[in-house]
């Protein structure tokens, strides 16, 4: 239920089944929220998946929507107006956007204009370096404006923060590290869950290679199929698990059938139990063109399995020692060697590891609800 009395902050988050939606909704689940509580911008008028979970939890869902407006350009650029006018209805005065690139400075100005008098930026890509000219203009143009119009800086990872933030900053080093924690008791491994999710998706005998993630450019499922068709050339007894949906995910279904690894790669679609998914598989590969701080790999390591990444991922993110990074100009069958010498590996708990280094989603949530109470105390109550 909505309560006036508590601390409220407006976070930047589609309500789907993406990583940073999950890693807020987790965060949320660990606050007080007799004390504090999140409310979640969204930017399109329609149900989403995890709606019901958050207004369960005494959200609001508010919409700044401009759907209606057919050119994207113009979308754009009056979004910020749509965010204005929310802020002000609802009397947002705390913002935390959640940012892939400087584009979203135009949402937080608007922000700004509807009375928000905090925001914190938080930085979740490694850069635009793939994106088109249009929004690397934008991103070179709005970057400097971070500093005026942001109070708090974070990055999922030093690269992530680099990626968004100006130099100015960056030299001052006036931003932090926020790590991508997760309820690190939830993802521990577990042999039970293992043997109920093989048997259910009648994975006995097989060797699993797992991949979780929206079916979008950057995520490189194209390459991740050429690598697993290698996989299965050397060893028939393997299958490919893929959780996730996006607009290409028809385009992968039609080149696994063109490969003739149709049969043995399995489209999952999306899940709200990743945790027990992990179990099931045997060796995680992300060969994506870029990331800011993958929560998958996090979710992937702390339930013991042993990981290979893209050398364009941050090497932040190996914190156990089954991980390792090869570059995508490798060949596929590279790639295969590196997985199959992973069959009959032994896996083990890798949840304490990764409390050690901050990673357990309790201490990301303590660490936000000390911030936001401390500047409602100094900034907004008075």
């Amino acid at each position: 239920m909505y309560d006036e009395q508590m601390v409220r902050v407006l976070v930047t988050a589609p309500l789907g089944v993406g990583g940073v939606t999950s890693m807020m909704i987790n965060i949320q689940s660990h606050l007080d929220r007799n004390k504090i509580n999140f409310d979640y911008l969204v930017t399109h008028d329609r149900k989403e998946p995890q709606e019901d979970t958050v207004l369960a939890m005494g959200s609001r869902k508010i919409v700044a929507s401009v759907d209606k407006i057919p050119v994207r350009f113009l979308r754009t650029l009056l979004r910020p107006f749509a965010i204005s006018k929310v802020c002000k209805q609802n009397n947002i005065k705390i913002l935390h956007c959640n940012a892939d690139c400087a584009i979203d400075v135009l949402n937080i100005l608007g922000a700004r204009l509807g009375g928000v008098k905090y925001v914190t930026i938080h930085s979740h890509n490694a850069g635009i370096q793939n994106e088109g000219i249009g929004l690397r203009m934008a991103d070179f143009v709005l970057k400097p404006l971070i500093p005026l119009c942001c109070d708090n800086c974070y990055g999922c990872s030093d690269l992530a923060a680099r990626a968004l933030l100006p130099k100015s900053l960056i030299k001052k080093k006036k931003y932090s590290v926020l790590p991508n924690g997760i309820d690190l008791k939830k993802f521990d491994y577990s042999e039970q869950n293992r043997q109920e999710i093989r048997n259910e998706l009648n994975l006995e005998g097989k060797f699993v290679v797992g991949h979780a993630g929206r079916f979008v450019t950057v995520k490189n499922h194209s390459f991740l199929l050429d690598v697993f068709s290698a996989i299965h050339e050397k060893n028939k007894d393997t299958v490919l698990l893929l959780f996730g949906v996006g607009e290409l995910m028809d385009s992968i279904k039609e080149k696994a059938e063109t490969l003739g690894i149709k049969g043995s790669v399995i489209f999952y679609g999306s899940t709200n139990e990743m945790y027990k998914m992990w179990q099931a598989i045997d060796v995680f590969i992300m060969p994506s063109f870029s990331e800011g701080f993958p929560v998958t790999g996090i979710e992937a390591q702390a339930s013991g399995l042993p990981c290979i990444f893209s050398d364009a991922i941050t090497k932040e993110v190996g914190l156990t020692d089954k991980t390792e990074f090869l570059s995508l100009n490798e060949s596929p069958k590279t790639w295969a060697e590196h997985a199959l010498k992973y069959m009959g590996c032994e896996r083990k708990s890798e949840v304490d590891k990764l409390r050690k280094v901050g990673y357990d989603i309790q201490q990301t949530a303590d660490t936000l609800s000390k911030l936001y109470l401390e500047v409602y105390e100094k900034k907004i109550r008075k």
